[in-house]
């Protein structure tokens, strides 16, 4: 196998940590939609349990319409049978799973990345090659995430970076409050940015006529 830079191996252990996060993000996000399906069809259950056998004067002495009551039942039948579909087809619990593993086996090769790191950052010579390795050996075995999620979950595993770091300098500042200073900090900089690079494209047609 050729020789790991340790540059290489810095970029892994960013991209261990950023995957790491961006799965768990996944993971909770499938899990709670897979949750709330089954909320819903729990409910629904007992509500036709629970009315299947009441007679007409039951209804009535709630002050309900027993024909409304029967309207809102067959429009609630309907409902979670499209819900039961709507988790059938997409499969929240099982993608929820996936992420799951994606995760555990992340954590497993950044503890190793952890373990084996020195004071200054770097890893041991004769370790480089088994924590490549590893890196790619997990990477290869997970389930991909979608192209179009990519962006913006790495923007929020970055954001959740940032605030990290906020609120070890600011500990007793709300959390509500450094996500506005980071999101107008943020916004200012592109600005500025865009701005410098704007400059930059003007001042080049300037310098040619000045030849």
């Amino acid at each position: 196998m050729a020789s790991v830079s340790g540059k290489e191996l810095c970029r892994q252990f960013r991209v261990l940590k950023q995957m790491l996060s961006i799965h768990a993000i996944l993971r909770d996000r499938y899990s709670w939609r897979a949750l709330f399906i089954d909320i819903i069809l729990l409910a629904c259950s007992v509500i036709f349990c629970a009315t299947t056998f009441a007679r007409d004067d039951v209804f009535t002495y709630l002050g309900f319409s027993p024909r409304d009551v029967r309207y809102v039942l067959g429009i609630a039948s309907i409902f979670a049978f499209f819900a039961s579909l709507v988790a059938l087809r997409s499969d929240w619990k099982g993608k929820s799973a996936r992420h799951k593993d994606a995760g555990q086996k992340l954590g497993k090769v950044l503890s190793l990345f952890r373990e084996y790191r020195k004071e200054d950052g770097s890893w041991p010579q004769d370790r480089m090659a088994d924590l490549h390795r590893a890196y790619w050996e997990a990477m290869n075995n997970i389930v991909e995430v979608p192209d179009r999620l990519f962006v913006a979950l790495k923007s929020r595993h970055l954001r959740k970076v940032e605030l990290s770091k906020m609120s070890d300098l600011n500990p007793g500042c709300p959390v509500l409050v450094l996500r506005l200073v980071l999101f107008f900090r943020t916004i200012t900089r592109s600005f500025r940015e865009k701005a410098e690079i704007v400059e930059e494209a003007t001042d080049v047609p300037q310098a040619k006529n000045t030849k």
